[in-house]
């Protein structure tokens, strides 16, 4: 991938764990151990902040430019593919050592550190289209193999991939599409797709995803702009029946990042606002609010309740025990990493402090010709 993005995102907080994949410390994993809160993803779904990678397998590639997202974009071939197994490896070994520096501050609880050193649960978002990584499910497929549940979040711009996914047997514990745009032309102008064909492509995604309720978890979040997407309520609300996820998830544009160049901060919902936007889309789309998280602008709607909603973590995980030693390495240093640029839920200016984890990395690829970027291999 590209040399120089990939020094920016170093920069960044992103610890190269491969040619083209990467961890970077969530906001809240710190926030977490410090005692200053968690993830809404914990109050939603059970899961353990503390105990959560967070990580991309496609740092290099995106197929939409959307006008809201606070990362900076910067597409390139993949060039050499990472192996699956050994990603697996590094992402605990970088977690492990991104998150060292907390075991020396006093608000840290010792246990509660212990417990990151072992972590639960891997979040595949972060940056880039994950679902353009080749080797996508049989990282899961290995992840799943040593215990760690998974959460996939896509644009819905590789149908293909979705199903091949599920034939193969390898469907993430949980899957979002995320869904910015309720109409055609609002997509093109603010998701702004590298395919002629992306609206097309991201209704057969969601269609898809309305047949596998029953293999994996199934989510729609939709990130709504105040004063450009915002009002298009009913036009959401048909596109969430054609889905029909077990869960909803209405989240507010943030005012952060790259984004600030193309919009406002009144561009941004309040929660009131999102809470609202909800009450008016629940007896169109045959969805209520369940829960929400104010300082994320979040919430969390479904056509009922279930008891499964929160999920149930083991305290240990066997195989990780019988490997954990071979994730511990050495590290010097430290970084600054702002919270604002952490994170889907981040909305702190708050500055953490975490350990730099020294990683070797291969020499990058020559950049492709922006055609060869649309040749994916299923």
């Amino acid at each position: 991938m590209d040399a120089n993005y990939k020094e920016a995102l170093k920069k960044q907080g992103y610890v190269f764990i491969g040619e083209h994949s990467a961890v970077k410390t969530c906001a809240y994993t710190g926030k977490s151990l410090a005692g200053k809160g968690n993830c809404y993803k914990q109050k939603f779904y059970g899961i353990q902040s503390h105990r959560c990678v967070q990580m991309s397998v496609a740092v290099n590639f995106c197929n939409l430019d959307c006008t809201f997202c606070w990362r900076e974009r910067n597409n390139s071939a993949f060039g050499k593919i990472d192996d699956p197994v050994r990603l697996a490896d590094n992402a605990i070994a970088a977690q492990r050592r991104l998150l060292s520096g907390f075991g020396g501050n006093p608000s840290t609880p010792k246990e509660k550190w212990a417990e990151s050193k072992e972590p639960l649960h891997f979040a595949i978002s972060l940056n880039g289209e994950n679902t353009a990584y080749p080797r996508l499910g049989e990282f899961i497929a290995e992840l799943k193999r040593r215990g760690h549940s998974t959460f996939l979040v896509t644009n819905g711009q590789l149908p293909e991939i979705l199903r091949k996914m599920e034939r193969e047997g390898q469907l993430p514990t949980q899957i979002y599409i995320s869904m910015s745009a309720p109409t055609e032309e609002t997509f093109k102008t603010v998701d702004r797709p590298l395919y002629k064909d992306g609206w097309e492509r991201l209704k057969k995604s969601l269609q898809w995803l309305s047949t596998v309720s029953s293999k994996t978890r199934t989510v729609v979040r939709l990130t709504i702009i105040k004063g450009v997407t915002s009002q298009h309520i009913k036009e959401y609300a048909e596109l969430v029946k054609i889905a029909s996820p077990t869960y909803l998830e209405v989240k507010s544009y943030m005012y952060l990042g790259a984004s600030k160049a193309r919009f406002e901060r009144k561009n941004m919902n309040s929660h009131a606002d999102v809470l609202e936007f909800c009450n008016q889309l629940a007896p169109l789309a045959g969805y209520k609010i369940i829960d929400d998280q104010e300082i994320s602008r979040v919430a969390l709607m479904m056509k009922e309740d279930r008891v499964d909603r929160l999920m149930e973590f083991p305290q240990s995980l066997p195989l990780f025990e019988k490997d954990s030693k071979r994730f511990d390495v050495p590290f010097k240093g430290y970084m600054e990493i702002q919270d604002v640029e952490s994170c889907d839920g981040c909305t702190s200016d708050e500055t953490i402090e975490v350990p730099i984890a020294h990683l070797i990395q291969a020499s990058p690829p020559e950049l492709a010709q922006k055609e060869e970027l649309l040749k994916i291999k299923l």
